[in-house]
């Protein structure tokens, strides 16, 4: 009972009853669960589907900070002057504030 008090005492909802916390391990004892062999499987990729992969894959391109600093520069600049789009002053807060860790990002990789 006075576990149940507590249980009740939650800030949740659909809270368990004390019985059915206290048994809920149960239904585990009886599965067997996964051999090592499965769990391999599971988390180490088939290497035939892993070169069909990387074949239709290109390899990502570099983009460098001083060119993402201009294309946020252009973007600022863009919603800041045109008159069409109409864009939400936190909207271009966040574009600013992209540009000031990307310039961040750029000081700090030049030292």
């Amino acid at each position: 009972m006075k576990l149940q008090d507590l249980i009740n005492k939650l800030p949740f909802d659909n809270l368990m009853d004390a019985n059915e916390f206290l048994h809920i391990d149960d239904c585990l004892k009886s599965n067997k669960g996964l051999t090592d062999n499965e769990i391999i499987s599971i988390i180490k990729p088939n290497n035939n589907n892993e070169s069909e992969i990387d074949s239709d894959e290109e390899p990502p391109v570099v983009i460098f900070e001083t060119k993402v600093l201009g294309y946020l520069d252009n973007f600022v600049l863009f919603f800041k002057h045109l008159s069409d789009i109409c864009i939400n002053l936190n909207e271009l807060n966040v574009l600013q504030k992209l540009r000031h860790q990307v310039l961040k990002l750029h000081i700090n990789n030049s030292k």
